[in-house]
């Protein structure tokens, strides 16, 4: 049930982040979009580096130790904090010595957002107490507001330096909702060395892991900025933007699993294979369904949100949409594998991945612009999503269902295939795309009434 209702206010936030950012495009167009969605991805890489795996850490912790709850949580806040406020100090001096050209001003402002994002960690112990929907409210909260501020923005003129302000305003009130949210659910202990120590021994591979993927992640748009200009990284964060959305998909998926998965080990092995299982033929069929429903509506979603300025990134929307067949995966190997404890080996291949990425970027931005930053894109989530789920799937001794996934791959390809070759008018072929794959998925057995059953039962599980 509190799956379901985040679920809900996930969608509801998702149109509300969609109508923001098709205000938001409109009124910067591609030059000035790209300007603005460079500081915001820097800022975000900041706060993701920051992070250094504490969060998903000490939400495994709090569900395996329930009487160390706050302290716990208070020690993750403080390491958290603490590096953010070093990532701020790093922006700030790179900002003021130009490196981002004429974003850097920009970048500047956001920075200072840094600190108070730190405050999501909190959300760890809502996660942990099969809360989910309590990041989806605060999510919410966000999304209404920054709509609320850009509209402002846009119907008195203002530039991209006082949408910098805005959003460093919204991130403040969403950071105070959320700190009153967390006292009803694990009130803060006092912060403890021995934890800060217990926190660093299980979260360090993840910090390095969290360093490679802001590299093959967020400075594909750096790259493009500097080799291509500030139009095409507006082209290439305007098809981005649909993932980001889409994304509460897998979000969801993973928020019950974690804690699920952080006691699997006292479970039997085939209760642990079936929980696997499902997992991985789920996050298959999220990933290929939105990969499918992408491809097909991709000119008419750009067309209608973006305006007919931003029809080059149709074809990088389709390429980062196959892309999210592999973030999917990602997501939920990642997750288990982290849940688990098992993160030396994400880190190793976090990293072998983005020193590849990071080299096939800037030949494939400079030649390709957009296109080529996300081709780059999805070969790369597809070998991270991958890999992981195979590192998962050995640390839960579980066998990963590559039959019943290979079957939702191929028929999300051949889904769009037909809707290639058929042209229908949009509406039509959305409704038809979903219906096809939807009802092959079901007899192909990847996803039976029985996996559905089990999700709904309070003891199967």
């Amino acid at each position: 049930m509190a799956t379901a209702v985040s679920l809900g206010l996930r969608l509801l936030g998702m149109a509300v982040g969609m109508a923001t950012n098709s205000v938001l495009a409109r009124y910067l167009n591609p030059d000035g979009y790209g300007v603005f969605a460079l500081a915001l991805t820097l800022g975000t890489a900041a706060a993701q580096v920051a992070d250094m795996g504490t969060t998903i850490t000490v939400s495994s912790r709090i569900a395996r130790e329930k009487a160390s709850a706050g302290r716990i949580l208070s020690t993750g806040l403080v390491i958290r904090t603490s590096v953010a406020l070093v990532a701020t100090v790093v922006l700030l001096i790179a900002a003021a010595r130009g490196l981002f050209g004429e974003s850097s001003s920009v970048v500047g402002v956001v920075a200072v957002a840094t600190p108070l994002s730190a405050a999501s960690v909190l959300t760890a112990g809502a996660t942990a107490r099969f809360r989910p929907e309590v990041s989806s409210v605060l999510a919410l909260i966000q999304g209404v507001l920054w709509l609320i501020a850009v509209v402002a923005i846009a119907r008195t003129g203002g530039d991209v330096v006082l949408l910098g302000w805005f959003f460093v305003a919204v991130v403040a009130v969403q950071t105070c909702v959320g700190v009153l949210i967390n006292r009803r659910l694990v009130p803060l202990g006092r912060p403890s060395w021995a934890e800060a120590g217990r926190i660093f021994a299980l979260s360090w591979p993840l910090a390095i892991s969290a360093l490679a993927v802001m590299a093959y992640y967020r400075l594909g748009s750096v790259i493009l900025f500097h080799v291509r200009g500030a139009a095409e990284v507006g082209y290439y964060s305007a098809a981005y933007k649909f993932l980001d959305v889409a994304q509460l998909g897998p979000a969801m998926l993973v928020a019950p699993l974690l804690p699920i998965v952080a006691t699997s080990l006292s479970m039997d092995a085939q209760r642990r294979n079936l929980i696997f299982s499902l997992a991985t033929r789920t996050g298959a069929v999220i990933g290929a369904g939105t990969a499918v429903m992408l491809i097909a509506l991709a000119p008419a979603l750009v067309g209608y949100l973006y305006g007919d300025d931003f029809a080059p990134a149709v074809r990088p929307l389709v390429l980062l949409a196959v892309a999210f067949i592999g973030i999917t995966l990602g997501y939920v190997g990642t997750t288990i594998c982290s849940a688990l404890g098992v993160v030396r080996p994400i880190a190793v291949l976090t990293v072998s991945v983005a020193v590849v990425n990071l080299a096939a970027q800037f030949w494939a931005c400079a030649r390709w612009g957009a296109t080529g930053a996300a081709a780059v894109a999805a070969a790369t989530e597809f070998v991270i999503g991958v890999t992981t789920c195979l590192l998962a799937a050995r640390a839960m001794t579980s066998r990963l269902p590559v039959r019943e996934m290979a079957a939702v791959l191929a028929l999300g390809a051949a889904t769009i295939v037909v809707f290639w070759l058929v042209r229908l008018p949009w509406p039509v072929e959305a409704m038809l795309a979903a219906g096809m794959f939807g009802a092959a998925v079901l007899a192909s057995r990847a996803i039976t009434p029985v996996d559905l059953r089990r999700v709904l039962s309070r003891k199967a599980l």
